[in-house]
């Protein structure tokens, strides 16, 4: 519900803020580029978990490569569209998210604690069994771990993910300032255009 949140509330607030100027956003004038990218890699890597879950044994062990193809892929849809800020934000996230993953096998280190606080029972005993080709419980070989899932999310917000790390956390914060800037910004490229 992380994500969900903080999407409503910036179309919320820029859709009050568009209003209290008496302007609308202008849809057609919204241009993103090469988002069949950010598509692939969400669909690759659902198949992938998927396929974890129920047991294939090539999605887990091939772990490490499918998540680098995933992020590089979403890399390049974000620089392709690197002309709103929130983008840079989530890049920045994606790629804290990345590292961690990436020196820790292709798997995002997740603090038993936490998810145990979270009460995410069937997650965790998931990657204990090491069904999850996505997750790996942290022990002291774990590498950076303060970039791993460590941080619990409690309540509402928390529904659905539970334990972050501080990557997802720049890449809420990008999601809020993307969408605010992609309901505002074609206002501002309008207006620019009207007073030449």
């Amino acid at each position: 519900m992380l994500y969900l949140t903080v999407v409503v509330l910036a179309f919320v607030l820029a859709l009050t803020v568009q209003g209290l100027k008496g302007k609308f956003c202008g849809f057609p004038d919204i241009k993103l580029r090469k988002t069949w990218l950010a598509v692939v890699a969400f669909a690759l890597q659902t198949i992938t978990r998927l396929l974890g879950i129920r047991g294939v044994e090539s999605a887990v062990k091939y772990s490490f490569i499918i998540q680098a193809l995933v992020f590089a892929l979403l890399l390049v849809c974000l620089w392709s569209n690197r002309e709103y800020v929130g983008l840079w934000f989530i890049g920045l996230g994606a790629s804290m998210n990345g590292l961690v993953m990436l020196i820790n096998g292709g798997r995002m280190p997740v603090s038993l604690e936490a998810m145990q606080k979270a009460g995410i029972k069937e997650v965790t005993d998931m990657i204990l069994s090491g069904a999850d080709n996505k997750h790996a419980v942290i022990s002291s070989t774990t590498k950076l771990k303060f970039l791993a899932d460590v941080i619990y999310l409690p309540g509402f917000i928390g529904r659905g993910m539970g334990v972050v790390s501080i990557g997802d956390l720049v890449v809420a914060l990008g999601l809020f300032l993307f969408i605010y800037e992609l309901f505002t910004r074609p206002m501002i490229a309008l207006k620019k255009k009207n007073d030449q």
